[in-house]
């Protein structure tokens, strides 16, 4: 199971570490990744869980409901061009997730959009 949550209250690198250590700490987390927005928790637990572990943390948690950015897609022909996107997009220190298709990619992470747009070009695809 994966859960995205929409942060507040981090304010750098120290407190991304802090949330990053407390949901890594919950039993049955297989991997926790966080940006100063963004929380994805993949494992056994539920989304009421990883919400109060990141508020006994001492910051606010909520179900990510809309992506940070959202970009349209040219070039993509196939399964294995949607992969090459998502990677290349999940392999920036600030993205978290993404949630790519032929024509569209939704990234939740605090990756400006030029970085992504940039990634996405140097992948061999078109990004706007």
């Amino acid at each position: 199971m994966m859960i995205l949550l929409k942060l507040a209250d981090l304010s750098c690198q120290h407190c991304v570490k802090n949330v990053t250590k407390a949901l890594s700490a919950l039993p049955k987390v297989e991997q926790v990744k966080v940006s100063l927005h963004y929380a994805r928790i993949v494992g056994d637990v539920t989304a009421e869980q990883a919400m109060q572990t990141v508020e006994q943390a001492g910051y606010q948690a909520e179900i990510a409901t809309a992506p940070a950015h959202t970009l349209e897609l040219s070039g993509l022909n196939c399964q294995h061009c949607i992969k090459s996107v998502r990677a290349t997009l999940e392999n920036l220190p600030d993205v978290v997730y993404t949630d790519v298709d032929l024509t569209s990619a939704k990234i939740y992470g605090d990756a400006s959009i030029e970085q992504a747009i940039q990634a996405i070009e140097q992948a061999g695809f078109a990004a706007k």
